[in-house]
């Protein structure tokens, strides 16, 4: 029974995280996914050349992240669902990785082991990452996170494996590391007690020292060819800003917690402290763990015993994830610590601090004497049932945000999906209310991929839709716009509300056309409360059936004030026009 009841404990996280992304998951490409088009593009027709996959995607070379999803989407016609359940399933090997690490580890009692654990399971598959495990580029995230754990596992493993086995293992990961983000060029340095603490005489450390730092030179030299990013962080503009470059790193490592101003910054603080003052507690042991006896062998082996199989990954890893955090924060920091607490995909990166802290906090306990045992035990419970609240509190706040951003998502979809009607207009490129800019800021790159997409058959768009000027059914009104005169120029409002009569799927957008023309120049989100409709209607699919949009007089494409609005049927494959207006 309790080997059942922990078995569930463990699986919680990842059920509530695969229904987190069943629910939420939207199968359309998003912002640098639809730079990859033109690759797929390049591999259909043949001629595909190393340098498409070589080429920086910003500052980073993400050769591995390209393949896998290649390869993905050639076998799945590019449905973004595979790779987020690939991200899922690199987060659950990565909590396997470290799971091993912890079980080579003493336990300090079972049930303060398993505690240890199990949030550390939480943390890796905490939705607090949401952002992440809804698009399917962010898989890079996860792969580099588990290509390092897994590097660290097989340096430290028990297995008895030669040394120079576990070497290759480890750098044949770190080297998949590299070329999936530039942070995993990192995990090269990171490693390096690991690969000292290999047993050996004085003479095979140092030789294994001297490949595994001529493989790290080597990987930058390769990385470095041809390297002209695209965006470069002035490092002397940084120095002058000290307090924004501090504010952004800490508001960084306490971004899984809590996402205040300040708060996260004072956060950030007593984590990177905590970890701070492991290191120098662990550090004593390692400096004299990693130094060699007269006789050519390991001294003191007993302390090497416990350190090499307990706290030098933990430091490592938390170690990879500060590093890793100073490196965003070299990129990031001229955007402000705002821009650290609202973007959850780096959390990722932060989480694997917060495992580390559980994991050395639990062998901190273990050394402690008898006497402060007892005590440490009932405060590190306490730490660790706190941050699972927090986690938990964290979720639920994750789920209200993506669900309120659900509906421009859908809305999205269905612009991808009516790409062919819709004009390269002023509203659509720039108007942040455009459903196109949801796929990207870049609406041109959404078009040119579009196209690429069709001439796949990847994906369905609509063609040869029907316009219904009038239709039997009410499937909505266009109220008469409100116009406002505001700093000379003219803003309109067109509001309204529309539904799908007799269907379950309700519309997400509504589109707006000027004149006879059967294309649209913009669209409003189908999102705003109506408990009016619903009651005259019947019905509570249409407690949301009202929408609004802001239009300046740079909207329209035209000087022409008819204007008509529509909804997409897609069982009929018709526009149908709203009446009123």
């Amino acid at each position: 029974m309790k080997k059942i009841i922990l078995f569930s404990l463990y699986l919680i996280p990842v059920v509530l995280l695969i229904r987190f992304v069943a629910n939420f998951s939207i199968n359309v490409p998003i912002d640098d996914e639809w730079r990859l088009a033109p690759l797929f593009e390049k591999i259909a027709q043949g001629n595909v050349t190393f340098n498409d996959f070589w080429a920086l995607h910003s500052n980073h070379r993400i050769v591995f992240p390209k393949i896998i999803i290649s390869l993905l989407a050639f076998a799945s016609r590019w449905n973004i669902n595979y790779q987020l359940c690939l991200s899922i399933g690199l987060a659950g090997l990565t909590f396997i990785a470290a799971y091993k690490l912890s079980s080579m580890q003493a336990k300090n009692g079972e049930n303060l082991w398993h505690l240890a654990n199990i949030l550390s399971c939480i943390l890796v598959f905490s939705l607090v990452q949401h952002e992440n495990w809804l698009w399917g580029f962010q898989l890079a995230w996860f792969l580099v996170n588990f290509c390092f754990v897994a590097a660290i596992y097989a340096l430290v493993s028990n297995h008895k494996l030669l040394p120079n086995i576990k070497i290759s293992v480890a750098a044949v990961f770190c080297f998949i590391a590299s070329f999936s983000l530039a942070q995993g060029l990192l995990s090269w340095l990171v490693a390096l007690p690991a690969v000292v603490a290999l047993e050996g005489k004085k003479l095979h450390k140092k030789i294994r020292l001297i490949l595994w730092m001529l493989l790290f030179v080597a990987t930058c030299a390769v990385y470095s060819i041809d390297y002209h990013p695209s965006r470069k962080a002035s490092i002397i503009s940084l120095l002058n800003k000290p307090l924004v470059v501090i504010d952004y790193f800490l508001s960084l490592l306490g971004s899984p917690i809590v996402r205040l101003p300040g708060i996260s910054a004072f956060v950030g603080l007593v984590i990177f402290a905590s970890f701070g003052f492991f290191v120098w507690h662990f550090g004593k042991i390692l400096s004299t763990d990693l130094g060699l006896g007269g006789d050519g062998q390991d001294a003191h082996p007993t302390i090497d015993l416990g350190l090499r199989h307990q706290a030098l990954p933990w430091l490592s890893i938390g170690l990879f994830s500060v590093l890793s955090s100073l490196f965003i924060t070299a990129g990031r920091a001229e955007f402000g610590a705002v821009q650290a607490i609202e973007s959850s995909r780096y959390t990722t990166n932060s989480i694997l601090l917060l495992i580390a802290l559980v994991q050395l906090g639990q062998l901190f306990i273990g050394e402690t004497k008898a006497f402060f045992k007892f005590n440490y035990k009932w405060i590190y419970r306490g730490v660790l049932s706190l941050l699972i609240g927090i986690i938990i509190v964290n979720s639920q706040k994750a789920i209200a945000q993506t669900s309120s951003a659900l509906i421009y998502k859908q809305g999205a979809q269905d612009c991808l999906q009516l790409m062919n009607y819709l004009e390269p207009s002023e509203f659509f490129n720039k108007s942040p209310e455009s459903c196109l800019r949801v796929l990207s800021k870049k609406t041109w790159l959404v078009r040119e991929g579009a196209a690429i997409l069709d001439k796949f058959g990847w994906r369905k768009f609509a063609k040869n839709v029907d316009f219904i000027a009038e239709s039997q059914k009410v499937y909505g009104y266009l109220d008469k716009p409100q116009i406002s005169d505001k700093s000379l120029a003219v803003n309109k409002k067109a509001a309204g509300w529309a539904v799908l009569p007799e269907q379950k799927q309700q519309p997400n957008i509504v589109l707006l056309s000027v004149g006879d023309k059967q294309s649209f120049f913009a669209n409003a989100y189908v999102n705003l409360d109506s408990p009016d409709i619903a009651k005259i209607l019947q019905s509570q699919l249409y407690n949301n059936a009202r929408w609004a949009v802001d239009l300046s007089d740079r909207d329209w494409p035209i000087a022409q004030t008819e204007i008509k609005a529509w909804v997409y049927n897609p069982v009929d494959n018709q526009f149908v026009q709203l009446r009123g207006g």
